[in-house]
């Protein structure tokens, strides 16, 4: 028996606790039962005895004291206004509290009596003596028999009210002893219950807890490096198989440790997770392993017989394979790279690979893509440059603004001072023309400097547009070009003055480009929280080299532009924190980008 108990399982001897504790627990219904039985009878014996009784008792209580109070009326009124009819309506409520509660108990039969009594001498006795016209004789019998019969019925109800009250106080301490009984068994039995569940709970944790400790212990001892060791057999059911499978782990884990720990150091260098392109060769086995960025790059098919031949492809185009293919160390060296499809720049090294005796076994060549890096680079150098060239252009502006302004002068005095054909004969208009010119320009390069912060104001940007169109349409150059505009209606925060400048040059680049009779549209639309304008023309497009540089400080293609327009609608887009870009050319036409942000 001790040895087929040993063998229950765990959920079995769980299962045997709790319907032994569900069955101790149930045998609490079976005296609340009977408590809840000791309530009903007690409730019932208030409801038809005591209830019923102080009823009836406050009620003719009440009526006696109102009847009192008539005859006392009575006798001071000579017993007026049909003082008889009137003292019988007193009381009539009796037949509704007879339906509802039903007749007075039988113990109060003899206080009933003494009512009708009472009222009998109300009826007869002083009805008659009214009737005769005595109605002194009627007061002295109030005041002497029906006044002591009263008192005497008052103090009858009384002492009834007071008996009756101890009797429901009774009843009610009843309910009390009642439910304590019920509490102290619930109480009694509920100890009874944790008591038993804690010892049981113990003794069946520690039947549980000890071969898991055991296991745990062993456990920690092959953690540590034992593979292969072995657990010792249980007598717990549930952990039977567990053990099984440890042992079987333990097994296996021997067996894949032994085949790893050779190529345990070789495999740790190779580390897919960087973004950077690493290649190991080992020049004692000849393999190659590349990671993933390395990959990537280099091809999934990547081979070393493969070297030769992209070698030769890549020759005049970049280095990138002939330094791969090098023996040298060497850190840091920048390579561009092109596949065909997309152009980088990799920064690149190589350096020994040696093993655990720190011998040189091979290299390890690796790169890291810095494309965007030096983006930024040419960027920071870019606006290095533009500020340079923002400060010498403020510099040549104002010293060349002074002379200007007085040759200016003398121009106009000499224009009023000579006749028409002076004027023509020295060509005045157009010096005065190219000093307008002139003027213009430093007007650019100042802006170019210093650009005056936009004041902002939230406002349409077809509005702005379509003021500066009507200028645009009337000039020389635009007067035959097909205007198109397309705005997606969205308030934004712009510098008016400014925005129309960078139209301003937009326009008139490409009106220069479409020729007289080209087409120029304007179309925006709210796209991934900015606004998108789009400037497009059907011109002959930007040359190549030009494309790359139309941003840059006098950089142009005309003979007579400055090279600043583009340059100062980028600082203006800038302090807007929006951007401009050339987004294609071609010589079917070239479209030019702005984004606006839509937040403040």
């Amino acid at each position: 028996m001790k040895n087929r108990r040993h063998s229950w399982s765990l959920r079995s001897r769980i299962l045997i606790v709790l319907l032994l504790l569900t069955g101790l627990l149930s045998s609490l219904s079976f005296f609340f039962i009977y408590s809840l039985d000791e309530i009903s009878e007690v409730s019932e014996s208030m409801t038809s005895d005591n209830v019923p009784e102080l009823l009836w008792l406050g009620h003719w209580e009440t009526e006696l004291a109102m009847k009192e109070q008539y005859t006392e009326m009575g006798i001071e009124t000579d017993f007026c206004c049909d003082f008889i009819s009137n003292y019988e309506n007193i009381g009539n409520e009796e037949n509704s509290l007879e339906a509802t509660y039903g007749a007075p108990p039988a113990s109060l039969d003899f206080i009933q009596h003494d009512l009708d009594m009472l009222d009998f001498m109300i009826e007869n006795n002083v009805g008659g003596l009214l009737a005769l016209g005595n109605t002194e004789g009627a007061a002295s019998y109030i005041e002497t028999e029906y006044m002591a019969l009263l008192e005497e019925i008052q103090g009858n109800l009384a002492e009834n009210y007071t008996v009756a009250n101890a009797g429901l106080d009774s009843q009610q301490d009843r309910f009390g002893v009642i439910i304590e009984e019920a509490l102290d068994l619930l109480l009694l039995i509920t100890s009874i219950g944790v008591i038993l569940s804690i010892l049981v709970s113990y003794r069946i944790s520690a039947v549980f807890t000890r071969p898991v400790q055991k296991m745990e212990q062993q456990l920690n001892h092959i953690a540590a490096g034992s593979y292969g060791a072995v657990l010792e057999e249980t007598n717990q059911v549930e952990l039977q198989p567990l053990a099984r499978s440890i042992n079987e782990m333990s097994y296996q884990l021997k067996r894949s440790f032994d085949m790893l720990t050779a190529d345990k150091q070789y495999r740790e260098q190779i580390l897919d997770s960087l973004p950077v392109g690493i290649v190991t060769s080992d020049e004692q086995t000849e393999d190659v392993q590349l990671n993933k960025a390395a990959r990537k790059v280099m091809g999934e098919d990547f081979d070393v017989s493969m070297l030769p031949r992209l070698k030769k492809e890549a020759e005049g185009v970049h280095r990138f394979w002939e330094i791969f293919a090098s023996k040298g160390i060497f850190q840091n060296e920048k390579v561009w790279y092109t596949d065909g499809k997309e152009a980088c720049t990799f920064l690149v090294s190589q350096s020994e690979l040696v093993n655990e005796n720190q011998e040189s076994i091979g290299r390890i060549f690796y790169f890291i893509n810095i494309t965007e890096t030096e983006k930024l680079e040419q960027q920071v150098r870019r606006q290095e440059k533009l500020a340079v060239i923002g400060e010498l252009a403020a510099g040549a502006a104002h010293e060349i603004r002074n002379p200007l302004a007085v040759i200016d002068g003398f121009l106009n005095l000499m224009k009023q001072s000579l006749t028409e054909e002076e004027v023509d004969k020295f060509h005045l208009h157009l010096l005065l023309k190219e000093i307008e010119r002139i003027n213009g320009i430093i007007e650019e390069m100042l802006m170019l400097s210093k650009p005056e912060a936009p004041k902002f104001q939230k406002v349409y940007l077809q509005d702005v547009i379509e003021e500066i169109l009507p200028l645009m349409k009337e000039t020389l150059d635009t007067k035959n070009i097909a205007f198109h505009m397309d705005l997606e209606q969205k308030k934004m925060f712009l510098d008016t003055s400014q925005m129309k400048q960078v139209f301003h040059n937009l326009f008139r680049n490409s009106a220069e480009a479409v020729g007289e009779h080209g087409r120029i549209a304007i179309l925006g639309k709210e796209e991934n929280g900015t606004y998108q304008v789009q400037v497009i023309d059907d011109g002959h497009g930007i040359p190549g080299a030009a494309a790359e540089q139309i941003f840059d400080p006098f950089s142009t293609t005309k003979e007579s532009g400055t090279g600043l327009g583009l340059t100062i609608a980028e600082r203006i887009m800038d302090n807007h924190r929006g951007r401009i870009f050339l987004k294609e050319t071609s010589p079917e036409g070239t479209v030019i980008c702005l984004e606006f942000p839509l937040k403040n």
